[in-house]
């Protein structure tokens, strides 16, 4: 069967958890995306039935020279013309009662000859000031300063994250023909899924499931655009199950979709990504025409550009995920507001070759806010044999595939993941570069072409789409989790996974009884059983975005424990050798989901490795039992007390060596010095070996 493009379908969700097995290839929780409108949906071509019965017909035209006229004058019929413009509109709702006003936007976009419609509401408080002053919003859209310069317009609005209030996928959408005698008017329909903020805590809230939350109709009429606004504009009603609940105003302001920043830093003796010659020979492409293949206005600033290296860093070698988490977390601009402008920094480093050209910490300070990229890494022959001129270059060296390799960084920030996930490789932004190269390089897949002169600085449909239409809160940076959203391209049903006698997945755990605090050491070894070599992900780490591990509690939930590390540069889909096998590991401890082991009991672990090739999905799975222990001294009892902290979490998630985390060192340091004098050592040490603190050799369990 072949994968639906777009196939998000729902799973039991809470807090990004699922109650049964997961679907998700990434872990995450249910997200809505609207979808294009079937070709009969986009556009009402019948007449508008005349209200006193019967269809009114289009009179003919009349003949040349004096005629007697064949219809009444004035004809019953008028024209309606209703201008349904391609881009991003402004939308406000206002309750009939309250004092609750919404304000959002709404993307119309007709790409591929079709339909697609969403949207995003925020919600404020409109308090009513006595007259005679004029009543005022505490969040009315941006308006021009007094007084008024000229000309005037509206742009794309951002609101704050914490206002962010539902999505609207448009379902229908009907017009009224060209000559009618009713009204002129444009109806949409659409879902309405009501987003549930975060907990305290938590970066992840939560949208129900198909068909949300209620379903609308918004009636609108074409009306003179006023001050701000320079093209299409609609006011109307909404309606839920025929009753008025409101007005609706929609205003086009911008023929793009979104609008962000990017902010460019480079350490010292660095080079940062720059504008190459445009493939079709006319101008360049850079960061801004990337993104403009998605419809994206993109800011780019580069500022800093001597960004010092920090005391104690070899800046020419692979950085340790420590060093560069604390460096990005020092460098960003502290004035930025993720409420005020979508804003994503990119950091230019030099590293060395083989080090991953580049990476994303799920967090910082808060979700996708940040990516790296490694000028002095490149295109190691060994990666791919379709490198051509690039191989063994550095990225400086090779200005488009640099630029390429930067933009999927920031397509990451972004919240975007790899082609070999969803419809595999082809030669587009979210494609890891190996992958590319045997797209343009191999002798039967892809658009001909030679790497790097060939390489598409754009988004592939798919990615286009989603950047397009995916809800605000999970796109923007700031808001939900890395993998948010990206549910099964197709149904784990229709998904092929391989026998254990074709490719077997063993899962080893360092234990298979832990403490309560204690990151568990996990591994797994992919092992091909067959006699022929099978296509498979080169890199099966959780930092490669290709293996996904769940844990179910002892309450029965389905919890994702995604990567804190996205680093996926270098993998892609090759072929496993007969009897040649790959290895990974991890501690599984916590995730930008929470902790993994929250509770004593019975845990089952399961490991699962997905990717696409030739179109058609395929996996791997194996799960194992696991217990934690009931603490069985008030010293392990103490231990798992001050454990369990995000930042110890986020500390053992980076592999130690991460001193900017100080409460992590403060509360690693009271756990160690618990096993002073005649107390024996807190048992959950044990899976910190080589994390602790200044630590001078393993530290042993008692």
């Amino acid at each position: 069967m072949a994968p639906n493009l777009h196939d998000h379908s729902p799973v039991d969700h809470e807090a990004g958890e699922s109650q049964g097995p997961s679907s998700s290839t990434v872990g995450s929780s249910f997200v809505p995306l609207a979808e294009p409108l079937p070709l009969s949906l986009e556009a009402s071509t019948e007449l508008i039935p005349n209200p006193e019965g019967g269809p009114v017909p289009i009179p003919p035209l009349p003949l040349p020279g004096p005629q007697p006229l064949p219809f009444p004058w004035p004809p019953p019929w008028h024209f309606c013309l209703i201008n349904l413009r391609s881009g991003c509109y402004r939308i406000t709702f206002r309750p009939n009662s309250g004092i609750t006003v919404y304000y959002g936007t709404m993307r119309v976009d007709t790409a591929g000859g079709q339909t697609t419609i969403s949207g995003d509401l925020y919600r404020f408080l409109q308090v009513p000031i006595p007259w005679p002053i004029p009543p005022l919003s505490l969040a009315q859209p941006a308006s021009p300063p007094f007084p008024f310069p000229l000309p005037f317009q509206y742009d794309i609005p951002i609101y704050s994250r914490s206002r962010y209030y539902s999505y609207l996928k448009v379902t229908n959408v009907q017009r009224s023909p060209i000559f009618t005698t009713g009204p002129c008017q444009l109806t949409l329909t659409a879902q309405e899924y009501v987003y549930t903020q975060p907990l305290a805590g938590s970066f992840d809230g939560t949208f129900p499931g198909t068909p949300g939350t209620r379903t609308v109709t918004i009636l609108l009429e074409p009306k003179p655009a006023p001050f701000g606004f320079t093209s299409s504009y609609f006011e109307g009603t909404l309606y839920d199950g025929g009753v008025a609940q409101g007005s609706y105003m929609m205003g086009w302001v911008s023929n793009s979709f979104r609008k962000a920043t990017l902010e460019i830093d480079t350490l010292v003796g660095c080079v940062a990504p720059t504008a190459v010659p445009a493939l079709s020979g006319s101008g360049t492409e850079a960061f801004q025409t990337v993104f403009a293949t998605a419809g994206w206005d993109l800011n780019v600033i580069y500022d800093q550009v001597n960004v010092p290296v920090p005391a104690g860093v070899n800046a020419n070698t692979c950085w340790s995920n420590g060093d560069l988490h604390n460096l990005m977390s020092a460098i960003r601009n502290p004035a930025t507001n993720l409420d005020a402008e979508w804003h994503m920094h990119l950091l230019v480093v030099p590293a060395t070759m083989g080090c991953g050209r580049g990476v994303m910490y799920d967090t910082i300070g808060v979700p996708r806010e940040g990516v790296a990229s490694f000028c002095d890494d490149g295109y190691p022959s060994s990666q791919s044999a379709n490198f051509g001129t690039a191989a063994n270059q550095q990225q400086h060296n090779v200005p488009r595939a640099f630029m390429r390799s930067a933009c999927h960084e920031v397509g990451h920030g972004f919240n975007q993941i790899h082609q070999e996930q969803e419809n595999g490789a082809d030669n587009s932004i979210m494609t890891t570069t190996p992958s590319v190269a045997d797209v343009l390089g191999g002798p039967t897949t892809g658009a001909p072409g030679v790497f790097p002169d060939n390489i598409a600085l754009q988004f592939n449909d798919h990615v286009r789409h989603h950047l397009v239409h995916f809800p605000d809160i999970v796109v923007r940076p700031g808001g939900m989790t890395f993998g948010s959203g990206h549910i099964s391209v197709v149904p784990e049903t229709d998904r092929y996974y391989f026998a254990p006698q074709e490719l077997e997945l063993k899962v080893d755990l360092g234990a298979t009884h832990i403490e309560l605090g204690e990151p568990l050491q996990l591994s797994w070894t992919l092992l091909n059983q067959s006699s022929a070599a099978i296509p498979a992900p080169s890199d099966i780490s959780i930092e490669a975005q290709h293996t996904f591990i769940t844990v179910t509690t002892p309450g029965g939930r389905v919890k994702p424990m995604p990567s804190f590390i996205i680093k996926t540069e270098e993998v892609k889909i090759e072929p496993l050798p007969s009897e040649q096998a790959l290895q990974a590991d991890t501690r599984v401890y916590w995730s930008s989901k929470g902790f993994a082991f929250e509770t004593p009991g019975k845990y089952l672990l399961e490991v699962r490795i997905v990717w696409t090739y030739g179109g058609m999905p395929f996996g791997v799975l194996a799960s194992t039992d696991l217990w934690v222990n009931y603490p069985q001294s008030p010293v392990d009892n103490d231990a798992a007390s001050l454990l369990h902290h995000p930042q110890v979490g986020m500390y053992v998630a980076l592999g130690g060596g991460a001193p900017h985390l100080t409460e992590a060192i403060t509360r690693l340091e009271r756990v160690s010095a618990l096993a002073e004098g005649d107390q024996p050592a807190p048992k959950a040490l044990r899976g910190y070996q080589g994390l602790l603190p200044k630590e001078k050799g393993p530290m042993q369990p008692a």
